[in-house]
């Protein structure tokens, strides 16, 4: 698709449920489940956020959407008993398109209401700090523009950077395949550190290929929506509850679509070669 901007209008799911319908591609943001549940269970139960003791975190949000993400994020500093005393946040998106729908449609989001001051200082503005009521500082960071340009731009401004986790929420690998590439990962890669964990949705062969030949040690956690479990990865095999086996070499090697359709001749040899040699599925 163009760069012109994501288009979204407000889909009812069920279940006193709403979400948003992408209306270039169709898709369903945030599937069956509905956006609060999934940001809640999936992307902040297995990013290890509450259970982190230290004061500061640093949180990448990609693929902002319509900002149920960053709602979670939101409640979760503003929640009295967690020791986050400064959670910084980078948001990765095209345009502020779908916070714009969100803000539209705050009557249906309870987090929405909630924070509807952060929400409007948002679109108004690239760059918002503020103290919570029990004195706690968020500070957000909007980085617009296409990924696989904007991906670098943090660390061009502070050398070192390094997030606590990482929310990759981009649309499908079937329909935007180029943000699910091992090119986007390995640059990803060079902001984690041994205990940053990334959390997805997908459950594709090929986004958990192309993650661990980037350097991720890969593994499942719960299904979001779908019979399939989600993806993790960590810095570390210890971040992982449920890591990939060894034999997943093999399901990589016999699948029908091992590989993103993006991925160039190149990348996929690499794929190939750093998998073989990934201590995570090495059979000593």
């Amino acid at each position: 698709m163009s760069n012109d901007g994501n288009k979204y209008v407000l889909e009812d799911i069920g279940g006193g449920l709403y979400s948003f319908r992408h209306i270039q591609t169709g898709e369903i943001l945030h599937g069956t489940v509905g956006p609060e549940k999934e940001a809640r269970d999936l992307y902040m139960g297995s990013s290890g956020l509450m259970q982190n003791n230290a004061p500061s975190r640093t949180v990448f949000d990609i693929g902002t959407g319509c900002g149920a993400q960053l709602l979670a994020l939101l409640d979760f500093i503003n929640e009295p008993n967690n020791t986050c005393e400064n959670l910084r946040i980078f948001s990765f998106d095209l345009e502020k398109l779908g916070l714009q729908a969100l803000a539209g449609a705050a009557g249906h989001f309870p987090s929405a209401l909630i924070h509807q001051e952060f929400l409007e200082r948002a679109i108004a503005t690239d760059n918002v700090i503020m103290k919570t009521p029990s004195g706690k500082t968020v500070e957000w960071n909007f980085v617009a523009g296409d990924f696989r340009e904007t991906v670098l731009i943090p660390l061009t401004k502070e050398d070192g950077l390094k997030a606590d986790a990482v929310f990759y929420d981009f649309f499908s690998p079937a329909s935007h395949p180029w943000l699910w590439t091992f090119d986007l990962f390995k640059k990803l890669f060079e902001y984690s550190h041994p205990k940053t964990r990334l959390v997805t949705y997908s459950s594709a062969t090929s986004v958990k290929a192309a993650l661990a030949a980037a350097g991720w040690f890969v593994g499942n956690t719960i299904a979001s929506g779908k019979k399939a479990k989600s993806i993790i990865a960590a810095g570390s095999l210890g971040e992982l509850d449920d890591p990939l086996p060894a034999k997943f070499l093999s399901t990589f090697e016999n699948s029908h679509k091992p590989f993103c359709p993006s991925e160039t001749e190149e990348s996929k040899q690499n794929i190939r070669e750093r998998l073989r040699c990934h201590p995570q599925f090495r059979q000593d």
